[in-house]
C-alpha cells in the first residue's frame, strides 16, 4: 500500500477521490492515462497552468489532485475537471460519481467495491468488523491520503455512516 501513496507533490495539495465502477480493463487504464495525462496537462484555472496530478489505483480507485502552490484550483476549474469526468463517465462506460459505493481492502492488497447494501450484509455477517480496512474517499489533501487514505474501518467515516460505534 505504501505504492499507493503520492509522493514528489506538496503534501498540502488539494486531491478528490472517485471509485471507478466497475473496475478498469488493463486496456481502459492504458487509455485512461493518456486522457489523464492530457487534461493535467491543460487544465487551467482563469487562463492559469495549474499544477495537477492523478493516480489510479488497481483499477478501482482515481485520484485527481492540484498542487496550489503554482496558481489555486477555482470553482470554474473544479468545473472542468467534473465535466471531464463526466465524458469519461461516458467514454468508458463507467461510474466515478457515486458516493454509495464502498471500497474495502482485503488481505492480498485488492480493492473491493461494495454497494450500500452489500456492504450492510458483509457488516450483518462480520465479513467487515473493526479492523478491516477501508478507502477513505473523502480523503482531500495528499497528507490525509498518504496518512489515512486507507484506514480500520473503525476509524474511518465509514463506521459512523452505517451506525457502527466502536
Amino acid at each position: 500500500m505504501n505504492t499507493w501513496k503520492i509522493t514528489a507533490i506538496d503534501e498540502s495539495s488539494k486531491l478528490w477521490v472517485y471509485t471507478i465502477s466497475p473496475k478498469l480493463s488493463a486496456v481502459q487504464e492504458v487509455e485512461l492515462l493518456k486522457d489523464l495525462d492530457y487534461f493535467c496537462e491543460h487544465w487551467t484555472a482563469h487562463n492559469k497552468e495549474l499544477k495537477a496530478f492523478y493516480k489510479i489505483i488497481h483499477g478501482t480507485i482515481l485520484i485527481l489532485g492540484v498542487d496550489e502552490h503554482l496558481n489555486s484550483a477555482s470553482g470554474c476549474s473544479i468545473d472542468k475537471s467534473v465535466h471531464f469526468l463526466e465524458e469519461i463517465e461516458k467514454k468508458y462506460n463507467i461510474s466515478l460519481f457515486n458516493r454509495m459505493l464502498f471500497n474495502v481492502v482485503n488481505d492480498q492488497q485488492e480493492i473491493k467495491t461494495y454497494s450500500k447494501k452489500e456492504f450492510e450484509q458483509l457488516l450483518e455477517n462480520n465479513s467487515i468488523k473493526p479492523d478491516s480496512k477501508v478507502i477513505n474517499t473523502l480523503a482531500t489533501q495528499v497528507k490525509t491520503w498518504n496518512e489515512q487514505g486507507v484506514q480500520l474501518f473503525s476509524q474511518s467515516w465509514m463506521s459512523n455512516f452505517f451506525g457502527i460505534r466502536v
